[in-house]
């Protein structure tokens, strides 16, 4: 009886297979050899030539998974960089595309910066109607339903630099714009990297910003001290409430950005007063706080 030979196993079979194919600019064999070996081994070494083989076939919004999945993996090398603007930009996806930019070595930014900038001209060059139509449709949001505004600002990122800027900025004042989207217009400033103060409104503030200078809702140091005492007030003796009132709650202060200071000048008696709002040491302007935070929630919830 003869000696059984053993055969790979399938996912480095199917890896070596994408490969060869990509190699061979074969890119709808090489995908589906890959996406068999990703299934098998979902690790950035073989997301890599998957995201390179989907970018040879122009689909590009099958790649983002990936490139999201994997970001600091795909900014650690200069050809994996490339890549990465390759996929926003063949979307493309200008916002994101700007957003990247800040997390490239300062040495080689100017020259993604440059094709970015390329791309936006040849896009308004190519699609200025389209384009056009977008940014209008943008700028007045106010007349929306805050489920319909929540889906039309799903296609900012379709919009050059530019026109992002001039679509963001009159929903950042308008009191029939929901404050959530208030918020990703004003996200969507800072990862393009505006210079210029906008006005903002957001609850009982408002007040001129610089874009550029703020550091994201994710990272408001309010929130994150808020977020903070939460942690600590619950503990680890209920694992399960305190994971779910941190997700709820940071969704809920980032109604307030950014101006969450304001709000909350003292985070750790917020948070006390979050926890058990029962407790006789709940001020009115809290109470009033929450009551204006479930409306807005209510207000997404309503129409989701």
């Amino acid at each position: 009886m003869g000696k059984i030979v053993p055969l790979p196993n399938s996912g480095s079979r199917h890896m070596s297979l994408g490969v060869s194919a990509l190699q061979k600019q074969n890119y709808a064999s090489a995908v589906a050899h890959l996406e068999k070996a990703y299934k098998e081994t979902p690790v950035f070494e073989v997301a890599r030539p998957l995201v390179k083989a989907l970018v040879g076939l122009h689909q590009s919004s099958e790649a983002l998974p990936y490139v999201s999945e994997y970001m600091e993996d795909f900014l650690a090398g200069d050809s994996t960089t490339k890549l990465l603007f390759e996929v926003l930009l063949d979307l493309p996806d200008y916002r994101f595309a700007w957003a990247v930019l800040h997390h490239v070595e300062s040495s080689k930014a100017p020259a993604f910066e440059q094709q970015i900038t390329a791309a936006e001209t040849a896009d308004l060059a190519a699609h200025g109607d389209e384009i056009a139509d977008l940014a209008r449709r943008l700028r007045h949001l106010g007349g929306l339903s805050p489920h319909e505004q929540e889906q039309l600002i799903q296609q900012l990122g379709r919009l050059p630099k530019t026109k992002i800027i001039e679509a963001a900025k009159p929903n950042l004042i308008d009191p029939d714009v929901h404050p959530a989207i208030r918020v990703s217009l004003l996200d969507a400033l800072t990862a393009v990297g505006e210079t210029t103060p906008v006005q903002v409104t957001s609850y009982q503030t408002t007040a001129a910003v610089i874009p550029s200078a703020l550091p994201g809702v994710m990272n408001d140091p309010t929130m994150l001290q808020v977020l903070n005492q939460i942690q600590l007030q619950v503990g680890l003796a209920d694992p399960e409430l305190m994971k779910a009132t941190v997700e709820t709650l940071r969704f809920e202060l980032g109604y307030l950005y950014p101006f969450i200071g304001e709000a909350v000048p003292e985070p750790k008696h917020f948070a006390a007063s979050y926890l058990n709002r029962d407790r006789p040491e709940v001020t009115a302007e809290e109470h009033a706080l929450f009551d204006w935070l479930g409306t807005q929630t209510q207000a997404l919830t309503d129409l989701s």
